[in-house]
């Protein structure tokens, strides 16, 4: 029971979903997922035919990911060799079902 109080406390006060950030810059975006306790973190675009890339976690916990493209485009991540589709305005199903996140400048 104590294990359960803690953790809903920490989701209480952290929310549920790490936060993602997009910061359009004049060479391409930056895109930000607060994901602290992962290990490893990978992004897929469209942008380049889905080739995953590995991001860079800074000294906040933030992996960032840049691209310098300015266009529209779908992505998700993979945290630790799950596929993870943060909160975003635009998304969309693909063709195998599953949901991607779109990149609207």
């Amino acid at each position: 029971m104590l294990r359960f109080l803690s953790v809903a406390l920490v989701f209480f006060l952290t929310g549920c979903t790490p936060r993602h950030y997009i910061v359009r810059q004049p060479a391409g975006v930056t895109l930000s997922l607060e994901f602290p306790n992962a290990k490893k973190v990978c992004f897929a675009s469209s942008a380049d035919s889905y080739r995953v890339s590995p991001a860079a976690k800074n000294r906040n916990g933030e992996w960032v990911v840049h691209t310098t493209r300015d266009r529209e485009f779908h992505y998700f991540y993979i945290v630790d060799g799950r596929v993870f589709v943060p909160d975003c305005q635009y998304r969309e199903k693909d063709d195998f079902g599953a949901v991607n996140c779109i990149y609207q400048p």
